[in-house]
């Protein structure tokens, strides 16, 4: 009885966080790009009833879709504060074409595809078979979905020049009598890159058919690494086994999670970048290493089966266009001349699951040694190495103490358990760089480590370490960092005069997350070398929760 009231209090759990429905809401810098370029975007995860933000979850998922929906880019991203803007590379091997961008949360794809929110770009990619998009004479524009742009509920312009001079500064401002804007984009662009596009939100998502057996929960506070174990001889389900996931890094992670009756576990971690995963019982035993893990796709397989048209411009856009794509192969070039217009803003965790060490021994700093062994016998304090049955264990005693205390010692290389010791000693001392030893029994909630040696290489791949087979290990992608749009300071007389080409075909990108109790947005970016029309556009929305636009363009002469 009492598990039948358990069951149905998650059914009842469920039902109320579908009720406390959540939003998704993108915005990019334009509608039109060329292959290789980037998207920046911005997302925001709203509730549709109050459009205050919402911290249901905190992963979003973004995946490019061809006309066959078939991924061309999968990424995902953190939202701090409901919020990320951030960018997406398209990759250069792309067809010319129109594109899906379609982005969602874990706890959405328990629901129809027609619910995650999504825009169509097009892809204008000359080093592609087909590069050029199909030709509808001299007057027509037909690019998918294409809206007519509304304007912003009384938004008012200021400062704003019709015309200015290359390498100049744009200055100007622009305020709202509406203080519930929120997810607000700004951006500046060349204007073929921008068709009038104001899409309509998608609604609110109603009649949720869940259940407690395949309920996929909420990533209230960060990724959910969820697969199963198996054994590879019997084929079973290993159940009630207790894992631990790490990451191949210089500032790792530990987590633990046991297998339930199907075999299968769950962590949550909160990763940027590319890296390293690997799962492993933390059990000493190697028999227990005769196994296999299949982890869960967080990505979603069901698409909608609304359809978006080819991409078609006009003759006059094509010609604008070709332009464009001669400044993005010119800016390619001079690219690594100038600072970065994408500045990373990751919030990731740097500092290492167990704090600050008590020791640090930074290899460099003392004479070569021909082996790891050494290095641990003659430069690493508190640490002896000692042999039981047959094979080497790390002993570490406490400061005050001369003998190794009772107890285990959990050893690591880059943020990874290494239980053979072996395998460590027969790392060439030149890889390392480090060696962090916590001389104390270190906690992590119920599990007692024991004491730690961390050993950190160079370059963060574990050097030459021979890494056990039958241990899973494979690339992971975790986050997109978050990224700020930096103008070049054309202030800088020197950089002012430089002969180093700007042909941006961006100026400036900025969200700006809510416009509660600001009545006014002030704006300062330079302009390039690109004699060409340029276009303001701003994307909000507005108290009615309804995605509202407006345009103001000026020339750079």
């Amino acid at each position: 009885m009492r598990k039948i009231l358990l069951t149905l209090g998650a059914f009842f759990i469920i039902h109320s966080f579908a009720l406390s429905q959540e939003k998704l809401v993108i915005n990019t810098d334009r509608t039109i790009y060329i292959g290789g370029e980037s998207i920046w975007f911005t997302v925001s995860n709203i509730k549709p009833e109050t459009k205050q933000t919402s911290n249901l979850s905190k992963v979003a998922y973004i995946e490019l879709l061809n006309n066959a929906n078939m991924p061309v880019v999968q990424e995902k991203v953190y939202l701090k504060d409901g919020h990320i803007t951030s960018l997406i590379d398209i990759p250069d091997s792309v067809s010319t074409g129109n594109y899906l961008l379609r982005v969602y949360t874990r706890w959405m794809t328990n629901y129809s595809p027609d619910n995650y929110e999504s825009k169509v770009i097009s892809i204008v990619n000359p080093f592609a078979n087909n590069s050029l998009p199909k030709g509808g004479g001299d007057n027509n524009v037909a690019i998918a979905n294409n809206m007519s742009d509304s304007s912003l509920s009384k938004l008012f312009f200021r400062g704003l020049k019709s015309n200015y001079k290359h390498r100049k500064l744009v200055s100007f401002s622009f305020s709202t009598d509406d203080l519930a804007w929120s997810s607000l984009t700004v951006s500046v662009v060349k204007k073929c890159l921008y068709s009038p596009m104001c899409k309509p939100l998608k609604k609110s998502i109603v009649n949720p058919d869940l259940s407690i057996e395949n309920i996929k929960v909420p990533e209230y506070k960060g990724e959910i690494i969820k697969g199963r174990v198996i054994d590879l001889r019997s084929n079973d389900l290993i159940t009630k086994e207790k894992m631990m996931l790490s990451f191949v890094s210089q500032n790792p992670i530990l987590k633990f999670s046991e297998t339930d009756a199907n075999g299968e576990f769950i962590f949550e971690a909160n990763r940027f970048g590319r890296q390293e995963m690997v799962i492993q019982p933390y059990s000493p035993d190697t028999t227990k290493l005769h196994y296999k893990i299949e982890l869960e796709n967080n990505f979603s397989g069901n698409y909608s089966k609304s359809s978006f048209p080819e991409l078609s411009l006009d003759t006059a856009q094509v010609n604008q266009i070709n332009k464009a794509i001669v400044n993005m192969q010119i800016n390619t070039i001079y690219a690594s001349h100038f600072v970065n217009v994408a500045q990373a803003d990751s919030i990731e965790n740097m500092e290492s699951f167990y704090g600050q060490p008590e020791n640090t021994i930074v290899i460099d700093k003392y004479i070569d040694l021909p082996t790891t062994e050494e290095v641990v016998r003659e430069i690493v304090p508190y640490v002896s190495l000692r042999k039981s049955k047959g094979q080497y264990e790390f002993r570490v005693y406490e400061e005050k103490s001369l003998y190794p205390k009772e107890g285990g010692t959990l050893s690591f290389v880059d943020g990874v358990p290494v239980r053979d010791i072996e395998r460590i000693l027969a790392i060439d001392p030149k890889y390392l760089e480090k060696v962090d030893v916590v001389n104390l029994n270190y906690f992590m909630k119920d599990e007692n480590l024991g004491r730690l040696v961390l050993f950190y290489t160079r370059n963060s791949d574990m050097g030459n370490m021979e890494f056990d087979h039958r241990i899973f290990r494979q690339v992971y992608n975790g986050y997109l960092n978050s990224y700020t749009y930096s103008s070049p300071d054309y202030s800088n007389e020197e950089l002012y005069n430089s002969r180093l080409a700007d042909y941006r075909n961006v100026l400036y990108y900025a969200s700006i997350a809510d416009l509660q109790n600001k009545k006014q947005v002030d704006l300062e970016f330079y302009t390039s070398d690109d004699t060409s029309e340029y276009t303001v556009v701003i994307t909000g929305i507005n108290s009615q929760g309804e995605r509202e636009c407006a345009t103001k363009s000026f020339v750079v002469e």
